[in-house]
């Protein structure tokens, strides 16, 4: 398999963490896996990793660097040279998302090869930072966002962002996979907190996700209270109100989110954030403002829903800061949601059947 991802590790996201999950996963199961994506943060440009072969592309983070928009532009010369290079080995391509500088290209090179495609989608239209930004998300939508249609089968990570595709970018039918997540690992709490400079006896509420106005982080900060601690793990450098963590590897992660006492994300235009998957499978309880297709993962009681507003953000942690049975009650519902829609055995096997589908209908 050749997996095609825009942004990869050390680059820290969704995407990046989906990807990473599905590669390691695929390998441990015996195929033979590739990665091709585009170089971040001086990472070497190839490496074995895992049991997976990364090949990243020089590029340029220009993108990131002015407007805050992690959208790497590879080298076309090197883009176009790896990826006919790796067709000619893979037996299915898969690319994340469609808008990406390496999404096209390789959808068009492994149909011109005669290799199945699959594309995965893993959010529809995304806010940005101000109006040419959205204007030019929505120009590549309606010209370069219809090349999802030379994939031999497109998915998305819940039904909300395949009707979306299906009505925007011309798609017949997309179908939904869900996505998978390691088991939450067992830590030593009070290790973990000292170890991020934390208080050791205080309500933790978690937010992780970049500042961009989607992620809800000035809503988190203006729920601030003296009843409880909020920790932010973000790209902003700092300000009142929180303790400010920045990006950490995700197995450090992972850590933190099993240190903490709650995980707070009043997002929008989501799929279903990784956080938020990681979060219930740990057992965190979660305060979340729900985006469409939110309720195709939770039942009622598994999670807290609240409006993008700090007043109902603050009561909601305020309660699970002062009723310890609450908070055990929804954490464990919580947790119960996340084994039955995250695992990550399930995820993989869904994947290897769509591989095996269209490997049948779409021969070389």
């Amino acid at each position: 398999m050749l997996l095609v991802s825009a942004n990869y590790r050390p680059s820290v996201g969704g995407i990046e963490e989906f990807t990473a999950n599905l590669a390691h996963g695929l390998a441990a199961r015996g195929h033979e896996v590739t990665v091709l994506c585009c170089r971040t943060g001086g990472a070497p440009l190839e490496e074995a990793s895992g049991g997976v072969r990364v090949v990243r592309l020089p590029a340029s983070d220009l993108p990131r660097r002015l407007a805050g928009v992690p959208y790497p532009l590879p080298a076309p010369p090197a883009l176009v040279r790896r990826t006919r290079s790796l067709l000619g080995w893979a037996d299915v391509v898969h690319v994340q998302d469609v808008l990406y500088a390496t999404s096209a290209p390789s959808l068009a090179l492994a149909r011109r090869a005669h290799v199945p495609s699959v594309l995965t989608l893993h959010v529809g239209f995304v806010p940005q930072r101000n109006r040419a930004l959205d204007a030019a998300q929505r120009a590549a939508l309606a010209t370069v966002g219809r090349c999802a249609r030379m994939a031999s089968v497109a998915v998305s990570v819940n039904p909300a962002v395949a009707e979306w595709a299906g009505a925007t970018l011309g798609l017949r039918h997309v179908g939904v996979v869900n996505p998978g997540v390691p088991a939450a690992p067992a830590v030593d709490r009070a290790e973990v907190r000292r170890r991020f400079g934390l208080p050791v006896d205080r309500f933790l509420a978690l937010f992780v996700g970049r500042d961009v106005p989607k992620k809800g982080l000035d809503v988190f900060l203006a729920a601030a209270d003296p009843a409880f601690e909020l920790v932010a793990v973000t790209d902003r450098a700092g300000g009142a109100g929180a303790r400010f963590v920045p990006f950490v590897p995700p197995g450090a992660f992972r850590e933190l989110l099993a240190a903490a006492d709650a995980f707070v994300l009043p997002s929008q235009a989501e799929g279903f954030p990784l956080a938020l998957q990681e979060a219930l499978v740990t057992g965190l309880p979660c305060v979340v403002s729900p985006s469409p297709g939110y309720e195709r993962f939770l039942r009622d009681g598994e999670a807290i829903l609240v409006r993008r507003d700090p007043t109902e953000v603050r009561a909601a942690l305020l309660r699970l800061a002062t009723d310890e049975r609450y908070r055990r009650e929804v954490g464990e519902r919580g947790r119960a949601a996340g084994s039955r829609e995250f695992g990550l055995d399930r995820f993989l096997s869904a994947y290897e059947d769509l591989y095996v589908e269209v490997l049948a209908t779409n021969p070389g």
